[in-house]
């Protein structure tokens, strides 16, 4: 990329994640850039397209590694599934490398992010989710095979779960940092409780006893209040 078209993906990152998608016009993101607007239809179109390159310059090099490991425990696995912490491993760890690298600019990238999410009924929230339909066919393909007693819906139903607790460290990673006895080291402590967390939840029994005993819990509960 050049340099005029760096500098817009910089200002258009830092603008979006200070004041929101909607309210950050072109005209301030050329004015933060050193740009002007011929600039911005000549590399990205418009402002659509400007924000689908913000997303695009971070979410892509994650994603295709996340692939490439996947496919490195796949073939290592042969005739046999992948085993849980693998697949998890294979899509976690890469962004907590990423992170790293960013610096400053993964806090700015994460706020876009949270404030796309926050609205999953929206046209920026669906060009979101678009970067993640080949990944998501591919993960939970290689969590089916690993899991074959629980139903296609159960396994993306778990699968979501661990993504939000990725999300969750990621927003509060630095108050998360603060729990470990060794800051040098907490990216890897983190990574590890994280996989070790949503292993667990992807192979817990799937027989409803546990909802059985806290709708029985529930019940008690208010007849001790009443």
């Amino acid at each position: 990329m050049n340099d005029t078209k760096i500098r817009l993906l910089d200002a258009a990152e830092e603008l979006f994640a200070e004041h929101g998608i909607a309210e950050t016009s072109l005209r301030d993101i050329t004015a933060h850039a050193d740009a002007n607007l011929a600039a911005v239809n000549y590399h990205f179109g418009g402002k659509g397209g400007l924000l689908e390159a913000v997303f695009g310059r971070r979410l892509t090099p994650v994603n295709q590694e996340r692939m490439e490991l996947l496919g490195t425990f796949e073939r290592a696995a042969g005739d046999h599934p992948v085993p849980v912490e693998q697949i998890l491993y294979a899509n976690l760890a890469p962004p907590f490398r990423r992170l790293d690298e960013w610096g400053e600019s993964a806090q700015r990238f994460m706020r876009i992010v949270a404030r796309v999410n926050a609205d999953p009924s929206s046209n920026l929230h669906a060009t979101f989710l678009s970067y993640f339909d080949e990944l998501r066919t591919r993960f939970l393909g290689a969590l089916g095979r690993t899991l074959p007693t629980l139903t296609a819906t159960e396994v993306e139903r778990r699968f979501h779960y661990s993504l939000a607790a990725m999300m969750h460290t990621f927003c509060w990673g630095q108050k998360i940092a603060c729990l470990c006895p060794h800051p040098s080291d907490h990216r890897d402590r983190v990574l590890t409780s994280l996989i070790e967390y949503a292993a667990a939840g992807l192979r817990a029994p799937r027989d409803g006893a546990n909802l059985k005993a806290l709708r029985e819990l529930e019940r008690a509960g208010k007849e001790l209040v009443t």
